[in-house]
């Protein structure tokens, strides 16, 4: 078998567990089953006496290496079903961060558009009131530094002080790349 196949099955292996790993195994048949338990014991006494990722990855790909081509082969078929199953688990996680995402914007929309005045206005004061904040502190610290007091202003605080602003504004640059901003 390819060496790059070896590296990949481990890989997958130690990501899946010992208990998916023997799951999946039973899937497809008894051979299947008890490659899939010997591997599963193997995997989970390597993750259970080896804490760092690499040296557990070689161990499992050593362990790999001992295998017959037949066990490998039976090994393969269940790498296609974790794959199968890790895909499905990432897009339920994406499905419920996009759901969170929504909601969360219907909220703000829905806030943004109520009949109370003081709902409505709430955001908008929100960002006046921070930018004057960050104005205020920027200008007031650089005055002081100029005169000898205090080291000027700290930009951790001002990017602290601006943030709803840029918020409101629509500076959301990290969720606008990712695609989840509106």
């Amino acid at each position: 078998m390819e060496p790059l196949t070896i590296i990949s099955l481990a890989s997958s292996l130690l990501k899946a567990g010992p208990t998916l790993i023997k799951t999946v195994g039973g899937l497809f048949g008894e051979k299947s089953s008890s490659t899939a338990i010997k591997v599963a014991d193997a995997v989970e006494q390597v993750s259970a006496s080896l804490t760092s990722p690499e040296a557990q990855q070689l161990k499992v790909e050593q362990l790999l290496k001992t295998l017959s081509p037949a066990e490998l082969k039976q090994l393969e078929t269940v790498q296609v079903e974790l794959a199968q199953i890790d895909a499905e688990r990432e897009a339920r996680q994406l499905a419920h961060q996009e759901t969170i995402f929504e909601t969360g914007q219907q909220t703000i929309r829905a806030g943004d558009s109520s009949a109370n005045d003081n709902v409505a206005s709430c955001r908008p004061n929100l960002a006046y009131i921070s930018m004057s904040a960050t104005a205020i502190y920027v200008v007031g610290m650089s005055l002081a530094n100029a005169w000898s007091y205090g080291l000027g202003p700290d930009m951790a605080v001002a990017a602290f002080l601006i943030s709803p602003a840029g918020a409101y504004m629509g500076l959301r640059h990290r969720e606008k790349g990712q695609g989840t901003a509106s």
